[in-house]
């Protein structure tokens, strides 16, 4: 079955660029063009992909982008005219698995869209059934996607699993932000580097425990590792 993407994007000729090509790649692509509209289209569908634009007629995408983190665990790619640092950290730290700044070429978005399903589709046929423990309260689950902290499902953003993931498979292993961004963001990301950071902070709000050692520890002027 075709992977469902969500457009919403209030420029028509943006919209209907991004539209046409999605469904030249054989996606089912969805337009709206509002906060509104989007809305009651995630009222009642689960997309498989969000493409957000970030100024919207009837209000700001981060307020969205919060909302849909919140909720579920579907990766939004977010399409903003303002290459301001502020920006897309902030997009990022709301729950935002990418961003592309316009103007972009169409070949770049089907790129990034591309690299997300690819990772998942990986992630899911090299795995195993079994649960795998981190630490006495946390548990992962390779072909699932599942993660578990004191037996509860705890719901990540797929970027934030599959950097845990890449973790768990390389335990005692101290890489740096380049290295991760290599082998987890797995193209050529021009992005800002920080956005590593950033997913490890909402990492370790989701899953360390008051008083004790991080689960993802920081190398000081290295890069992190898992123990």
């Amino acid at each position: 079955m075709a992977n469902k993407i969500l457009i919403i994007e209030d420029d028509k000729s943006i919209n209907d660029i991004l539209f046409y090509a999605l469904k030249s790649e054989g996606y089912n692509s969805y337009s709206t063009f509002t906060l509104n509209e989007a809305k009651e289209y995630l009222n009642i569908n689960l997309p498989d992909l969000i493409l957000l634009d970030l100024n919207l007629p009837d209000g700001s995408g981060f307020d969205l982008c919060k909302d849909i983190s919140s909720k579920c665990s579907i990766p939004i790619i977010i399409l903003t005219a303002k290459n301001d640092v502020v920006d897309k950290v902030l997009g990022l730290e709301l729950g935002a698995d990418d961003y592309i700044t316009k103007p972009f070429h169409i070949k770049e978005v089907l790129s990034r869209i591309k690299a997300v399903f690819r990772r998942i589709e990986k992630s899911s046929s090299e795995s195993n059934t079994l649960f795998i423990n981190i630490n006495k309260d946390i548990m992962i689950n390779f072909k699932n996607r599942t993660v578990l902290k004191n037996d509860k499902v705890i719901q990540l953003k797929p970027k934030e699993y599959e950097l845990l993931e890449f973790f768990v498979q390389n335990r005692n292993k101290v890489f740096s932000r380049e290295q991760l961004i290599d082998n987890v963001w797995e193209f050529s990301y021009d992005g800002d580097i920080r956005t590593v950071d950033i997913h490890i902070r909402r990492l370790r709000s989701k899953l360390d425990t008051p008083n004790e050692a991080s689960i993802i520890e920081t190398v000081f002027s290295v890069g992190y590792i898992m123990r």
